[in-house]
């Protein structure tokens, strides 16, 4: 899982297998699950922590649970609070109805930026969160990317769709500082971000804003 995500954002472009949405991007591993994907609040909050500590532009999370942690939630503030963009997975309880709300944490933290899923149809996916907190779609069915033992694998998932966001957002702060001559703030980058999406003419609270559509 976190090969497969890793890869979506930065494999390099060796003419070998995928190449990553921001192949130029440094990636900093850190393990927060066990080999069952399972594991305790302390080492996702511990994980945050140490990324603020190490500077880290982006966190990209691919993940959730249910319950509402406010050490979590504390957490994902103070890396707002240090100018980090924090990406989540919106989650995967979803029954593709938007009349009902479907929570996943630390998705649904309004400070963050919560990523439900489409497929390549761009029709949103049924197994899509949906809910007020949702910011925007990108691809999640069928994506192939980096896995095990050097092979190549299809997963689905708003777990695939989060890793298109997070190294979009890398390109996307690349090029505004730039162009910008100076470093933009998280809201300013979320804005630039929000600026690079197309309606897909689902309801708000299963795309957001829309489908990211990277734009110069």
């Amino acid at each position: 899982h976190g090969t497969h995500v890793a890869g979506t954002i930065a494999a390099v472009h060796n003419d070998t297998g995928v190449v990553g949405v921001a192949p130029e991007a440094s990636l900093l591993i850190l393990k927060v699950l066990d080999k069952n994907g399972s594991g305790q609040y302390d080492w996702i909050i511990n994980g945050i922590n140490y990324a603020v500590d190490q500077k880290a532009d982006i966190i990209s999370m691919s993940l959730g649970g249910s319950a509402d942690v406010p050490e979590l939630h504390k957490a994902i503030q103070n890396a707002i609070a240090n100018q980090i963009l924090v990406v989540c997975a919106a989650g995967n309880e979803g029954d593709g109805n938007d009349f009902s709300d479907e929570f996943s944490y630390p998705g649904s933290y309004n400070e963050v930026i919560s990523v439900g899923s489409s497929n390549l149809q761009r029709r949103s996916s049924e197994f899509s969160n949906s809910n007020n907190e949702v910011d925007l779609v990108a691809p999640g069915e069928e994506i192939l990317s980096t896995y095990l033992n050097g092979t190549y694998a299809k997963l689905s998932g708003t777990s695939m769709a989060t890793p298109h966001v997070s190294g979009a957002l890398a390109l996307i702060k690349d090029i505004v500082n730039k162009n910008f001559e100076r470093s933009l703030t998280e809201p300013e980058l979320y804005a630039q971000l929000i600026k690079r999406t197309v309606p897909l003419g689902n309801s708000p609270k299963l795309e957001g804003n829309g489908l990211l559509y990277l734009t110069v």
